[in-house]
């Protein structure tokens, strides 16, 4: 990421108030109450979950402190925002953006600054969920005209088409279970083209206590309930007609090693956990709803496994891990851990496979990416796991089909670097870069917690920026945005892309445009810091679809962007285009809950062998432009 191209700001030193606490979200007031109090940036903002009006009425300065005084006249002015968890910012009465304290706002205040011009800032700063004890920022700054002003020109090169576009762009990810199984929701998550769903805890429910019905099977002491993990599978594979990866996790708890109450335990014994992945592979099969891709547990790196009294951390596993992870002297807990899991993969691989020989089995489906907490203060034991897993897999014989790991929150160029690291890896063990088919990402959304943007337009456009910036171009070809629905209508910054009766948030309406994509890919050039996209052009459906990006993981702002098609396919002329848009105001259910369904914002005929577009993007925003055949 590059440096933020400000020439100088200032704090504002004018005087804000802020307006009495309201439950819910409230119209920009008209005019400030008599008990509106003061308040300055550095004050502390209330951590309840009530809704507040910050209001300040400003001249807009001659100058602005900084290196030298920088003067104003003529130039871009702008004004940076953060307070509290989060909120929208109003210039003159008009939205301009909406932010959180992780993702501070830029307004901009006037391309052309007279000094002296009034101006009104309004904040409705939003109810605590996540953080942001207090009112952050409200700083002057001059914004350099590239952004403020010039067009973003993206040229889009249709002389030479590329790599075909899969089948599905982004899939899901869900744990625990969906808030319901529902018809109509299959076809909500089948219209919005999702063809792969990844799932954890698949066997919690299954193994029972042999006094539990049903009746005990044959071979073991164990009965088997398969009516969730049945279930699943039949949302998954005949509602969504999409393809299952399942995570083989939690323990169920009647096969603990050791107690725990979160089901994270080794199992007590290898041979039973063999046999139940055997079942459960062979289940799916002759059920005719078949589990193509079976990961081992989920996020073992961070102490989501333990291990049991027989995994003792032995002289052989300390050697396999501290070799492949090119460091002596590491923790018991940890080779003790790492052996757990190895045992676990092992039993999954084996077990499996006896059931279903062309399965794909693999992992470490690792909390955050590949790296030591050394190389990345937020990682842990990734190097290890990632790295020791080749390593076992190699001494073991064992099949390694897939990588996978979890990222939230941390810009593309970090996903990037992560997908680089393990086929860096990779290259050491010659061998699974022939077998390793996939890298999925089996966890990814905005934030690992509950958090606003995930309601509204900021959550979507960060997920957008990943596919643009690094899924796409290093090939991480099985990202699963987690999750799918929430139970209730609140918003509350939850992870979910649906809310109930199917009404969608804007991340729904981002990946949609992305799985919509088909054909080949087309050279997209331009962009810059701010902007990015991506094109096709599917030749069978006379169709050339671009997906353009507006997304700085700090002071986005809205751009001017040109693009330019220099020559069209023929089948196109006198065909039509459209725009769909995700932004603060549209197709937004936070900004409205009436206009939630994605909108055309814009539409249009095609005429000649060129085409040329021009709009400016809102901050944070997502927008498909399309253009078809007659």
């Amino acid at each position: 990421m590059t440096c933020l191209s400000f020439v100088a700001c200032s704090q504002l030193l004018a005087e804000w108030k802020v307006l009495p606490p309201t439950n819910e979200r409230t119209g920009l007031p008209a005019s400030l109450p008599g008990d509106a109090k003061v308040i300055q940036p550095g004050d502390p903002w209330p951590q309840d979950n009530q809704f507040r009006w910050l209001i300040g009425a400003f001249k807009i300065p001659e100058a602005i402190e900084g290196a030298g005084d920088t003067l104003t006249r003529g130039r871009a002015v702008g004004m940076r925002i953060n307070c509290g968890d989060g909120g929208e910012v109003y210039v003159d009465g008009k939205l301009q953006a909406r932010y959180d304290n992780d993702h501070p706002a830029l307004v901009l205040v006037a391309e052309k600054a007279a000094p002296g011009a009034p101006v009104r800032i309004a904040v409705q700063v939003y109810g605590r969920v996540q953080g942001g004890d207090k009112f952050d920022e409200a700083a002057w700054t001059i914004v350099e005209p590239a952004r403020a002003t010039q067009p973003v020109r993206l040229t889009i090169d249709t002389g030479r088409p590329g790599d075909a576009v899969p089948s599905g762009i982004i899939g899901l990810s869900q744990g625990a279970g969906l808030a319901d199984y529902e018809d109509a929701t299959a076809a909500k998550l089948k219209a919005g083209g999702f063809k792969w769903f990844r799932m954890d805890n698949v066997f919690t429910n299954v193994l029972k206590k042999p006094s539990e019905p049903p009746a005990p099977a044959q071979g073991n002491d164990f009965s088997y309930d398969w009516s969730d993990f049945d279930r699943r599978l039949d949302f998954i594979v005949k509602k969504m007609e999409a393809e299952p990866i399942f995570a083989v996790s939690y323990m169920p708890i009647v096969l603990d090693a050791v107690k725990n109450d979160d089901r994270h335990s080794a199992p007590r014994d290898y041979g039973v956990w063999e046999d139940l992945c055997h079942r459960a592979a062979r289940r799916a099969l002759e059920r005719g709803t078949r589990v193509p891709y079976w990961e081992v547990w989920n996020e073992p790196n961070t102490g989501w496994i333990v291990p049991g009294p027989q995994d003792t951390g032995t002289p052989e596993m300390r050697k396999l891990y501290e070799t492949a992870l090119g460091k002596t002297g590491v923790g018991e807990d940890i080779i003790r851990r790492f052996e757990a899991y190895a045992k676990l993969y092992r039993a999954t691989a084996r077990g499996v496979q006896r059931a279903d020989p062309t399965a794909a089995v693999g992992g470490p489906a690792l909390a955050s990416g590949p790296f030591e907490q050394s190389e990345y203060g937020f990682c842990a034991n990734g190097r290890g796991f990632a790295r020791g897993l080749m390593a076992w897999c190699r001494q073991e014989k064992l099949p390694l089909d897939f990588v996978s790991w979890h990222e939230y929150f941390h810009p593309a160029d970090i996903i990037a670097n992560q997908a680089d690291a393990m086929r860096a890896y990779l290259d050491d063990y010659p061998e699974f870069k022939k077998t390793v088919r996939h890298f999925m990402l089996t966890e990814w959304n905005e934030a690992w917690w509950p958090n606003r943007p995930q309601d509204h337009e900021v959550g979507a456009a960060y997920c957008a920026d990943c596919v643009v910036r690094a899924f796409i171009p290093k090939k991480i070809d099985r990202p699963c945005f987690f999750y799918v629905k929430q139970n209730d209508e609140g918003f509350r910054g939850d992870w979910s892309m649906l809310m109930p009766n199917n009404v969608p948030k804007p991340a729904y309406h981002m990946a949609r445009m992305f799985n919509g994509l088909a054909g080949r890919w087309l050279t997209v050039k331009g962009g810059d810091d701010d902007v990015c996209g991506v094109a096709a052009w599917d030749e069978r459906a006379g169709r050339l679809a671009a997906v353009l990006v507006n997304f700085r993981y700090r002071y986005s702002l809205r751009r001017h962007v040109r693009v330019e098609i220099g020559h069209l396919p023929k089948v196109l002329a006198g065909g039509e285009y459209a725009v769909w848009t995700v932004d603060a105001a549209r197709s937004n259910v936070w900004n409205d809950r009436q206009r939630a369904e994605l909108e055309r914002t814009d539409a249009g005929p095609v005429t000649g062998g060129t085409f040329a577009f021009d709009c400016t993007l809102g901050p944070n925003s997502v927008t498909l432009l399309e253009l078809k055949k007659r």
